[in-house]
């Protein structure tokens, strides 16, 4: 069995920004108690006891930071996926969607998943409490996972709030580092988020602004144009 712990950035269609991520850290769920006390560990080692978060860090913990993504590159078994929308403000809605942002919203989520699913096993998805709509975006992506595996898989979904799970918090740092790459719309003066960006490109070997090989499986970034994506 699987566990798959998600979050998103800049998900809203008329947020401020004109890129969507939604991304994803899959474990066995053998490994989860492990890995979130071992992130809880280097906190507490580093005084940074805080919820971890990409609009929060601190400029001052840069050896936590970097010990925290040594640690997800050395663990074979942590896999994370990012699907990046470029120029979403571009979305026809109204064609493609039948005017509704959530239904994109779910896809994408579905698109982030897919690499994961694959390991035909039982998987728990955890996503990040948002609003009262998170039991209706649950049924609409459960009904897209089964129409597309024709029932024969075996998924789960429970929502929290990213305070209660490390590997949740990891995950919003690294979409995070992806977000802020890619947006061409705000100055990158952050000294501590360009030295984040530059761990994870240095122990990926890949840049955040481009696409990742298809064949890669421990750090998957897809990167994609509406105008050249239908959906």
């Amino acid at each position: 069995m699987y566990k798959i712990f998600c979050d998103e950035s800049n998900h809203l269609y008329n947020g401020t920004s004109d890129i969507m991520v939604i991304g994803g850290i899959c474990c066995e769920y053998t490994q989860v108690e492990y890995i979130n006390r071992y992130i809880k560990y280097l906190k507490h080692k580093h005084n940074a006891n805080n919820e971890l978060k990409w609009t929060k860090l601190n400029n001052n913990k840069k050896f936590f930071y970097k010990e925290l993504l040594e640690f997800f590159y050395s663990r074979l078994d942590m896999e994370f996926n990012a699907q990046v929308l470029l120029e979403k403000s571009t979305l026809n809605y109204p064609k493609y969607n039948k005017g509704e942002t959530d239904k994109f919203f779910y896809k994408m989520y579905y698109y982030t998943l897919e690499h994961f699913l694959k390991k035909k096993d039982k998987f728990n998805i955890f996503m990040d409490y948002k609003d009262t709509k998170g039991g209706l975006f649950i049924k609409n992506l459960d009904s897209l996972i089964k129409d597309t595996f024709y029932e024969n898989i075996n998924v789960s979904y429970t929502i929290i709030h990213s305070h209660e799970s490390q590997i949740m918090q990891l995950c919003d740092v690294l979409i995070g580092a992806i977000s802020y790459k890619n947006r061409k719309d705000i100055v990158h003066e952050s000294e501590i988020k360009k030295y984040i960006i530059q761990e994870i490109e240095r122990l990926s070997a890949c840049s955040l602004d481009d696409s990742t090989p298809q064949w890669e499986t421990k750090f998957r970034i897809h990167k994609f144009h509406l105008r050249k994506f239908n959906v």
